[in-house]
């Protein structure tokens, strides 16, 4: 999935994606949700793996 498709299904700006990806901001809870329900998945599941990639 694109960080195009990914701010039209999530309700997300674009750039506030890529910001995330790059590590430079970090979402809120609620974006966690919106960004966790358009990648069809558990909002835990995404906390998880950051988690994992830190440590």
């Amino acid at each position: 999935m694109t960080q195009e498709q990914l701010s039209l299904e999530s309700g997300v700006q674009r750039n506030f994606i890529s910001l995330i990806e790059l590590g430079q901001n970090q979402p809120t809870i609620t974006t966690v949700f919106k960004l966790a329900q358009a990648l069809g998945c558990a909002p835990s599941e995404m906390v998880a793996k950051a988690e994992s990639l830190r440590t």
